[in-house]
């Protein structure tokens, strides 16, 4: 009886202690929230660089939509929002307005846009090309951003969650390669109340770029990632938050009517949601945890403005010879697109040349890598190409037994990062690209290493 006694003292002891340091986590609670980002005064939309005027209305709801898990011993913040881009400056503010109301540090916090074209800017078009931020327009959505964490932080209830992967084909192409190289998973994490099973998100992550609405658009509207939100929660429940992936050559197939298409395909994405989201195997203990590093990336190049100049004679020269000689379609293509690289670099040149505090020479990049389980969400900032997304996919797998979803446009903006063969072949993308080529190797490289290091932990 007596060392019955001390074998059961010694387990709650022991115990005792884990608990206390952390190494045990407790069961999951969750809650989550949404939070209207239309802006309540008159402002510019972005997206596309000849659309200079303020919106005129409302097409439907843009909202801020946050999810908060907590195990017991790490935290993690999820926050989707219907804007084309979060920079680093509305990243820094909304996280330190939350983490002073929750104690959330910023590393476990993510912010994403879903890269909608339709909606309100916090940089402001005074004239084409020139783009003044508008301060109170950020600290409007901050505030938004910041309020949905801390409701879904205590509103949180005892969960459990699991992630699956489904897969559209057929709904993408890949624009820049004109060919059909894209990223087909639809990751989806099902986060549900333990008692009565009641929906309380759906977080999903789908690569293609939401340009179905054109520039000729005055009304705010989420476009299609707003509309697969709206058709998950529907017939789910919950909060859904739409994370996009790596879909910097990635667009979406359309035809006809923007409005209805946007319905349609935001239909489609849902569809998968729901469908992965029955097959899900929920768990209510979780492995929940966090890491993030900010890179400093080489900016690209610029040649001289003469230089540049010779350059796009002799790139014209060449598509002039190759028209005149009837080449093959594809031969013409490539020309062209090469060419538009060379127009933007004397556009980009000449700019320096007139204000020589325009030339970039670095910039900061954060990366960041959230574990919910068995998955792992890796963010960029900025407008990834799929290549780098699919390898990040297979090598986390294969090292590690997890799945893996990209997260863009989270954190911070830094436009296109492209590949190396993007950058030769040229097109619109490697033409805008503020990155050196490496930028897109030197952050897949970090968050393998993030990875890693969550591995160790």
């Amino acid at each position: 009886m007596l060392s019955r006694r001390w074998f059961l003292s010694c387990c709650l002891i022991v115990a005792g202690f884990l608990q206390a340091t952390g190494s045990v986590e407790a069961a999951l609670r969750a809650g989550a929230s949404r939070k209207s980002i239309v802006p309540p005064f008159p402002t510019q939309m972005g997206g596309f660089h000849d659309r200079l005027t303020n919106f005129e209305g409302i097409h439907d709801e843009l909202f801020a939509r946050a999810l908060v898990l907590d195990n017991g011993t790490t935290k993690l913040v999820f926050i989707g929002s219907d804007l084309m881009s979060v920079d680093a400056e509305l990243t820094r503010l909304a996280r330190e307005a939350i983490t002073q109301a929750t104690g959330i540090p910023a590393a476990n916090i993510m912010i994403s846009g879903t890269h909608n074209h339709s909606a309100p800017s916090y940089y402001q078009k005074t004239a084409m090309g020139q783009d003044d931020a508008e301060p109170s327009l950020k600290k409007f959505l901050a505030k938004q951003f910041a309020d949905a964490a801390v409701e879904a932080a205590s509103t949180a209830k005892p969960a459990r969650a699991g992630f699956a992967a489904g897969s559209l084909v057929g709904a993408t192409r890949n624009r820049q390669q004109k060919n059909d190289l894209i990223d087909p998973q639809v990751g989806v994490l099902r986060v549900e109340e333990i008692e009565g099973r009641k929906t309380i998100a759906t977080l999903f992550n789908f690569a293609g770029h939401p340009v179905i609405i054109g520039s000729t658009n005055l009304m705010l509207s989420g476009e299609y990632p707003g509309a697969a939100s709206r058709a998950v929660e529907n017939l789910l429940g919950g909060v859904a938050i739409f994370t996009q992936g790596a879909c910097g050559d990635i667009t979406v197939n359309r035809n006809g009517d923007p409005f209805l298409e946007i319905e349609r395909l935001g239909r489609t994405v849902a569809g998968e949601v729901i469908k992965t989201s029955g097959l899900i195997k929920l768990e209510e203990d979780l492995v929940l945890k966090a890491a993030s590093t900010t890179l400093t990336l080489p900016a690209l190049a610029l040649p001289n403005l003469d230089d540049a100049k010779a350059a796009l004679e002799k790139g014209k020269a060449a598509l002039e010879l190759a028209q005149q000689q009837k080449a093959i379609p594809t031969a013409i293509s490539q020309l062209e697109d090469r060419n538009r690289v060379l127009s933007m670099t004397v556009l980009k040149a000449q700019a320096i040349a007139e204000n020589p505090s325009k030339k970039e020479t670095e910039l900061p990049a954060e990366v960041q890598i959230l574990q919910v389980g068995n998955v792992l969400f890796g963010t960029i900032p900025g407008e990834l190409f799929v290549e780098y997304a699919l390898e990040l996919r297979s090598r986390v797998k294969q090292e590690t037994g997890n799945s893996f979803c990209l997260v863009g446009y989270a954190n911070g903006y830094l436009g296109y990062i492209v590949t190396p063969r993007a950058m030769e072949t040229g097109g619109y993308e490697a033409s805008v690209t503020r990155l050196a080529v490496q930028g897109g190797r030197m952050m897949t490289e970090a968050a393998i290493g993030l990875v890693h290091e969550l591995g160790r932990n």
